[in-house]
């Protein structure tokens, strides 16, 4: 027989016993807390409260770790107010040693550790803290009190760290149950804030879920929706089960179609069908309502056809704007005509006179049968009829060259000639109004290539502007000069007055149309925007200074052939989509005498510079965005041919445009365009 144990064994078996029952019952009454409940503080209050209750503790907390900030943030507490507050200011039971070695720290006696925590309504004198451990994450840490010294010992530290563990895999159901709540609301408000209907069915095409533009569109409240069959609600085209949801099923493949409902709305739907889809998900039609897109298609139909038919009145009306805009040229002309008639009649009259004195006195003498003066006097006086005559006939000329209608034909002129024809129509009025002129032309100028006629009109309409300019001047003096302009590679032609000049407000203003300072009926503002027509027309330039009081220069810059156009064969691509830019530098170019090969296009610009025979390409930024990798395709430098290309427009914001116009450009320029930057980009490329 087996020698009896001794009562001592016998009680410390009993002492044993006890504790691991009691240490079970802690343990299954903190996991029944804990399934109970997914709310975190539901969870970590029951849990602390049977803490205090098994240790016989003054009170418990839990800090766990904020996953913003990182920071440890009590999230519950069990006690007195004032440990509660105490354990809010601080980590208690040192946690920072917790935190730092994620191992449990016991504290036998406060008091004598040096701690202070008497207070009046109850004292706390041991504790234990240990940390809130999952894998290698440390997510808090829980701390107790006790009143009496010496409270935990060993036994209780492992019970405690079991706890803990218990209270770690409650946190995490609770937070993962937090989550997918959350996420499940932010999903469900999501689906609902979309305001275009949205259908879920499955695969019986019944609803699944539906979100409140469903249910608007529907005119049924949302909770009532579920379960309907997709005819009820209307998306799927009807027809079933051969509707789009059936198709969409049947098939696998997603469709789009447009219905339109009983009350007139359009309605454009798509569906899709659902792979693996959850709880029974197959089918997801999507609604846009596209009412107002359709009628507004049908409206822009409607003002399409509208433009159409205004175009055409348009075009007819541009028809006749050209016709009046012709007359109106005419107009000013026969205008300037009708103030050369006084002027013109006294420089007819001189000479007729000569012509019918002689002619008398001859026919007076050749009746009397018997010749006082001898034969070479009468020669002179034939001669001098004959002189007159000429004059009289080339007064005429002048007049009726002036006042022809404007052909296309442009041929070499020489620009001082011109200039003296036009001041003989004015010379009586200039001496009549006292107005001293004042000629300087430089000798050996190139040609231009122009229409006489209507310089001479832009000439003779700055002469004009400038008599009425000097009407009330005390000094009268007009200044007309033609010279060679070097750099500009044209001729400059300037009419300067000493008249009252004009306001600087004005200045942006005297070539657009119809304005005028002058007086009601006394202009029609039309003379300097023809001006300004006719010599952009010849690819030039003309430009105004003026001072009030002190006078008015108008100088104009007409292209001139010179030796640069001649240098080599082959003509200057122009390439830019704006029709007032293109044609002013293509008469520039023609004017100069350069053969041009002009475009608005980008495939004909970069067919005619991979192709043509070119000397330079002068290409505007517009065109060669449209395919900046083609274009420097074209003008790698590693081809045989690389034609100088002159950039115009480019910013310094275009991006790829730049860095190629950095690379490939020969030159730069940016409007507006001036004769002389364009002739001095030529010079340099060719």
């Amino acid at each position: 027989m087996l020698p009896s144990p001794s009562p001592l064994l016998v009680d410390q078996m009993r002492v044993d016993n006890a504790r691991l029952l009691w240490e079970l019952q802690t343990i299954n009454e903190i996991a029944e807390g804990t399934s109970r409940s997914l709310e975190l503080d539901d969870v970590l209050t029951g849990a602390l409260d049977s803490i205090v209750r098994a240790f016989d503790a003054v009170g418990a907390s839990i800090k766990l770790r904020d996953q913003h900030s990182g920071g440890y943030e009590m999230a519950a507490s069990v006690g007195p107010e004032w440990l509660k507050k105490f354990w809010h200011g601080s980590l208690a039971w040192p946690g920072d040693h917790v935190i730092a070695t994620r191992t449990p720290i016991v504290v036998e006696d406060l008091i004598q550790s040096g701690g202070t925590n008497t207070r009046p309504e109850g004292l706390v004198r041991s504790g234990i803290s240990l940390p809130l451990v999952a894998g290698d994450d440390l997510l808090g840490i829980l701390s107790v009190g006790a009143a009496t010294p010496h409270r935990f010992d060993v036994a209780d530290e492992r019970l405690l760290a079991i706890i803990a563990g218990q209270i770690v895999v409650a946190v995490q159901n609770a937070r993962l149950h937090d989550y997918v709540r959350r996420g499940k609301q932010e999903w469900e408000s999501t689906f609902d804030a979309i305001s275009d209907p949205i259908a879920v069915f499955d695969r019986q095409n019944r609803l699944l879920r539906g979100n409140t533009a469903l249910a608007a569109l529907v005119g049924r409240p949302v909770t009532e929706i579920r379960g309907a069959a997709c005819a009820e609600i209307g998306l799927c085209g009807g027809g079933c089960p051969a509707c789009a949801v059936g198709q969409a099923l049947s098939h696998g493949m997603a469709g789009r179609a447009e219905i339109t409902r009983d009350d007139a709305r359009i309605l454009s739907v798509t569906t899709f069908p659902v792979d693996g889809g959850l709880s029974g998900a197959s089918v997801v039609q999507v609604a846009k309502d596209v009412t107002e897109d359709a009628r507004s298609a049908r409206r822009m139909q409607a003002m399409s056809d509208e433009l159409a038919r205004a175009n055409t009145q348009l075009t007819a009306t541009l028809d006749r704007l050209k016709s009046t805009q012709t007359q109106l040229l005419q107009a000013e002309k026969l205008s300037a005509i009708g103030q050369l008639v006084a002027g013109v009649a006294h420089e007819l009259n001189n000479p007729l006179t000569s012509v019918i004195g002689y002619a008398q006195l001859l026919d007076a003498e050749l009746r009397s049968g018997d010749p006082a003066r001898p034969a070479e006097e009468i020669s002179h006086d034939l001669r001098r009829i004959a002189e007159e005559s000429g004059r009289a006939a080339g007064i005429v000329r002048n007049l009726l060259a002036f006042a022809r209608r404007q052909t296309a034909t442009r041929d070499a002129q020489n620009i001082v000639d011109l200039v003296q024809r036009t001041m003989l129509l004015r010379t009586y009025e200039l001496r009549l109004n006292d107005i001293e002129l004042v000629t300087h032309f430089e000798a050996g100028l190139p040609l231009v290539v122009a229409d006489a006629g209507q310089l001479q009109q832009a000439l003779l309409n700055l002469i004009l502007n400038a008599e009425r300019a000097m009407r009330g001047s005390t000094v009268r003096r007009l200044s007309v000069g033609v010279r060679l302009d070097q750099r500009a590679g044209a001729i400059e032609l300037s009419v300067s007055d000493t008249g009252h000049g004009i306001d600087h407000a004005n200045l942006s203003r005297i070539f657009d149309p119809f304005f005028t300072t002058r007086d009601v009926g006394e202009g029609t503002g039309l003379g300097l925007s023809i001006c300004y027509g006719i010599v952009r027309d010849h690819g030039g330039q003309i430009s105004v200074t003026s001072k009030v009081q002190v006078g008015t220069t108008f100088s104009i810059l007409i292209p001139a052939r010179t030796e640069m156009a001649t240098l080599e064969d082959g003509a200057i691509l122009v390439a830019h989509a704006d029709q007032g830019d293109r044609e002013f530098i293509t008469a520039m170019l023609n004017g100069w005498g350069f053969a041009v090969t002009a475009t608005s296009r980008g495939d004909d610009a970069l067919d005619a510079y991979r192709h043509g025979a070119l000397r330079a390409a002068m290409v505007d930024r517009g065109i060669l965005a449209g395919g900046v990798s083609e274009w420097r395709a074209a003008t790698a430098k590693g081809k045989r041919r690389r034609v100088p290309l002159i950039l115009m427009s480019m910013g310094a914001d275009d991006g790829e445009v730049d860095r190629f116009g950095r690379d490939q450009a020969s030159a730069v320029l940016s409007p507006p365009f001036q004769l002389r930057t364009i002739r001095a980009a030529l010079t340099a490329v060719v």
